[in-house]
């Protein structure tokens, strides 16, 4: 069996990444990058003399670098500062990126105009400029470009998509979610390194809205939030309300705060001409379903066994295997769908600054 050859790139975030390559037979880890050797010499078997900064949401740091090296002897893995010089690696076939949000999009393109298969971190890219580049490249490129918005590929959401498909709640009319969580991470507190809230995490959200309504885009929104509690931590609204009308008359509303960090963090709905679903991610996730043969609710709960981790994280690196070992041809919608999340999510930004409704003719007008 052909095992792709791939590299990681970004030790941070990137750690669970490492753990996912090493977990799957059909990837063959060649070489890692980071700025930083000190990850890698983490896996080679240094002791850290103090506790990791663990930037993700599957596991503590100190526990990815275990189980990788666990599955993998890393003296066999070669080690890069230079993105460049990773690129250039003897048989490299793809690439995976967790760096800082600001290069997510000039680095994927740097891979796929090297000929490499690259699964990208969202957001596509943190200004219309650099997204309208990574479009023209994705589309060119022979290599497979996938964007991971990994909220997509869990049990959850594949369960409401499959609700909706089924037609349970009627034809959908309208959506909402409301996101409670902890204040960004200290390096990604200012809106020059993050792109801001609505760039950096709540694209999932929008990410989710276009996947529950058949990928229509926006035509307009408005935005309303600000900068109240944390002022002095980050210099981006830490609160907001969005309203999105879609082009096909599905309308949204958007909620979120980064200062209050309890259980159920994320909360939503959909509601259809029959009946309405409601539900939350804890665990591996939950909905209440609502229609004409069960006008008292069913309950629909996940099974954390089908997945794990952070949702979708594993199944979004297993769909990229796939992906590249079959050539599907999927950077026409992968790219085209994270362009758009881009441009509802600065849309929704100018709204906030502006104080008025954006359309989506606007927004790409410049």
């Amino acid at each position: 069996m052909h095992k792709i050859r791939v590299g990681v790139v970004g030790l941070r975030h990137g750690m669970a990444s490492v753990l996912e390559v090493c977990r799957d037979e059909r990837f063959e880890l060649v070489a890692l990058c980071s700025h930083a050797r000190e990850t890698y010499d983490y896996l080679l078997g240094a002791v850290p003399d103090k506790p990791l900064d663990s930037v993700t949401f599957t596991a503590p740091r100190e526990q990815l670098i275990a189980q990788s090296r666990a599955l993998r002897d890393f003296s066999q893995v070669a080690f890069y500062d230079d993105y460049a010089r990773l690129l250039a690696h003897p048989g490299l076939e793809a690439v995976i990126l967790a760096v800082p949000i600001n290069l997510n999009a000039t680095y994927a393109s740097a891979a796929l105009e090297c000929g490499k298969h690259v699964m990208a971190s969202k957001p596509f890219a943190v200004n219309l400029v650099e997204g309208m580049r990574l479009l023209d490249v994705a589309r060119r490129a022979r290599a497979a470009f996938v964007l991971n918005f990994e909220f997509r590929q869990s049990p959850l959401v594949r369960r409401v998509r499959a609700e909706l498909d089924e037609r349970h709640i009627g034809e959908l009319r309208m959506m909402w979610w409301n996101a409670f969580r902890m204040p960004f991470r200290p390096g990604y507190r200012q809106r020059a390194v993050s792109g801001g809230a609505f760039v950096a995490e709540i694209c999932h959200w929008i990410n989710l809205f276009s996947l529950f309504n058949d990928e229509h885009p926006f035509s307009r929104l408005c935005s309303f939030g600000g900068l109240d509690v944390l002022g002095g931590q980050q210099d981006f609204e830490d609160n907001a309300v969005t309203l999105i009308e879609y082009e096909n008359g599905v309308r949204a509303s958007l909620n979120f705060s980064y200062f209050t960090d309890y259980p159920r963090h994320n909360l939503f709905g959909l509601v259809g001409a029959n009946g309405k679903l409601v539900g939350d991610t804890d665990g591996a996730g939950r909905l209440q379903v609502y229609d004409p043969a069960h006008p008292g609710g069913r309950e629909v709960v996940v099974d954390a066994a089908e997945h794990e981790g952070h949702l979708g994280f594993d199944l979004a690196h297993r769909r990229f295997a796939d992906i590249v070992l079959q050539g599907r041809r999927v950077n026409e919608s992968e790219a085209g769908q994270g362009f758009e999340n881009l441009v509802t999510c600065l849309a929704a930004q100018r709204s906030l600054e502006q104080g008025r409704v954006v359309t989506r003719n606007e927004l790409l007008a410049g």
